[in-house]
């Protein structure tokens, strides 16, 4: 979802069932991945989404955000972070790409799509496989996926680079 439409859902969000439902279909089946991926068994998906829903509903004065997915995907861990702080629960963070998309609210088109994602993925190594999901599907900028991964930004740079370049010689 690009920027200025989850922008201005955002904002109606309170008043509006129909900027609710925009923002709950496209987001829920990428939270399930999101969480699932990253926190395996441990969480359910169901209780990281109705508190990301409901935290959302209940901002006064929303953000301007430059970059949703990776916004959304930020509240989900801290969300999660909470519930296993609470419960004394340790998680180890799982940066893989070893889960498959879920497909949840999408379209056959998107399901396919998604798959074919994931698929032209595994050509790469797994670093640089990583590093495209955070930044293509995960929605995180160059620098930000750089720091997850705990690599420099032009170290990250150049992988990215060489990744997509490859990605193009194969299709």
């Amino acid at each position: 979802m690009k920027a200025d439409v989850f922008n201005r859902l955002l904002k109606q969000l309170k008043g509006s069932e129909q900027a609710f439902r925009q923002i709950y279909e496209y987001y829920l089946p990428r939270i399930k991945y999101h969480v699932a991926s990253k926190y395996g068994s441990r969480v359910d998906f169901e209780d990281v989404a109705h508190d990301l829903f409901t935290k959302l509903i209940r901002m006064e004065s929303p953000p301007e955000v430059q970059s949703p997915t990776a916004w959304i995907y930020r509240i989900c861990d801290n969300i999660v972070l909470d519930k296993l702080r609470r419960t004394r629960g340790e998680v180890e963070l799982n940066e893989s790409i070893s889960a498959a998309p879920v497909t949840g609210s999408l379209t056959e088109a998107e399901v396919d799509s998604n798959a074919d994602f994931f698929k032209i993925l595994s050509h790469l190594d797994n670093e640089s496989a990583q590093l495209v999901r955070l930044v293509v599907w995960d929605g995180y900028n160059l620098k930000e996926a750089a720091q997850i991964l705990k690599i420099g930004y032009g170290a990250a740079r150049q992988r990215y680079s060489r990744a997509l370049k490859k990605l193009k010689d194969y299709l």
